[in-house]
Formats: structure tokens, C-alpha cells, sequence
């Protein structure tokens, strides 16, 4: 593997990190050696750090530490998404949302260092069950934010991990709320995947494991 992209959230008692399952898979064998690392940003990653994995669900949660988040990036301060009532709340049909990851097609080296840019997009919600949200990119006819357009036919593999956060209205104020984890995106069809967060608890386990 040779990136996913892994979402922050802080809890009354934990930073923890979420993954897919088959991004931790990716990562178990990484260890403290040269060119056998795992790495987010300029962070040291020990897949020992695995809390839990979803039964059902693409789902894998990491105990993180503020010390782990100060490492990502030296020169830009990370924060961690907050929820403010647990379960996370699941989006419905219609509900604006923003989302994104790191593709691997954004991975560039050079010099020895590797960087992989952020892929990100505003939309609605067409889809929803109690496993699965469904959203579909109509790249082509997006609005690009960045100079650097994303191509319709993008291969956004490695969006695996990213956040999905609804867009909340309240006293007339918009916030982002974190509500699923993307687990699939087919550039063919144009269509991402999440799983919705509703089996999380605070500590980084899951109702039904």
C-alpha cells in the first residue's frame, strides 16, 4: 500500500485515529525501520496503536496522543475533529456535506521526501442506509477551487480513510460536523462510498464488536 488517508477526532478521553480496515491490513507490518515505516505526514505511525476494527463495517480505529498530532506537520499546527454528541449523527438524502482524502495519483517524490496533496469536494447526499452513504462527484461540472482542476476521470484510490462531514446550520451559523468515513470511490461510475460512524464510542471501540 502505498497510501490511505486516516481522520482525526478527539473525545472527552481520547485522540484517536480512523481508517478502513483495509488500510490498517496495509499498515500491520510496518515497523521503526528504514524502509519499513509507515508515516503520516512526518509522524512515525505503530500499527500497535490499533484500538479496535468494525465486525461489519470497513472500519479501524488507532489510539493517538496530542504528541502524534504535533509530529504530522511541524510547520502547520493539526487539529482533531470534535463531535459534539456521540454516536456521530448519520447524514440523510440531501444533506450537504463536504469530503475528501488523499489520492495516490496526488503522490509526488522528490529528494528522498513524499507528499501527497488533498483532494476535497462539496455535495449533497444521494443515498443513505444504515451501512452505506452514497455520494456522487460530478467532476466535470464542479467547481474547482484550486488551481489545479481535477480531472473528470481522476482515480481517487487512496481516498480510503478520508472524512465525510455534514454541513450544520444552527443560530443562523454554519459547522462541520464529522458523520462517515469514505471506504470506496469508482472513478468510472463517479460514485464514493462512506460508512457512517454510528457504531463508534468515545473510547475508540464499536457497539457490536
Amino acid at each position: 500500500m502505498h497510501n490511505g488517508s486516516i481522520t482525526f477526532i478527539r473525545t472527552d478521553s481520547e485522540v484517536l485515529g480512523i481508517t478502513n480496515s483495509h488500510v490498517a491490513d496495509g499498515i500491520a507490518h510496518c515497523c521503526d525501520e528504514l524502509g519499513k515505516r509507515c508515516q503520516v505526514g512526518a509522524a512515525y505511525f505503530d500499527p500497535d496503536w490499533l484500538i479496535a476494527r468494525h465486525p461489519v463495517l470497513d472500519l479501524a480505529t488507532f489510539h493517538l496522543s496530542d504528541v502524534f498530532l504535533s509530529q504530522v506537520d511541524f510547520a502547520n499546527p493539526v487539529a482533531a475533529a470534535t463531535v459534539t454528541t456521540w454516536p456521530p449523527k448519520s447524514p440523510s438524502e440531501d444533506d450537504p456535506v463536504l469530503y475528501g482524502g488523499y489520492p495516490g495519483s496526488y503522490r509526488e517524490q522528490s529528494n528522498g521526501n513524499i507528499t501527497v496533496g488533498f483532494a476535497w469536494f462539496a455535495g449533497k447526499v444521494q443515498s443513505v442506509s444504515q451501512n452505506n452513504i452514497g455520494m456522487v462527484l460530478d467532476i466535470a461540472n464542479s467547481v474547482a477551487t484550486s488551481p489545479e482542476r481535477i480531472p473528470p476521470d481522476a482515480d481517487l484510490g487512496g481516498w480510503s480513510g478520508g472524512s465525510v462531514f455534514r454541513v450544520v446550520e444552527e443560530n443562523l451559523l454554519e459547522r462541520l460536523e464529522l458523520t462517515a468515513i469514505i471506504y470506496e470511490y469508482s472513478n468510472i461510475y463517479g460514485i464514493a462510498l462512506a460508512h457512517p460512524l454510528t457504531d463508534l464510542l468515545p473510547d475508540g471501540t464499536f457497539h457490536h464488536a
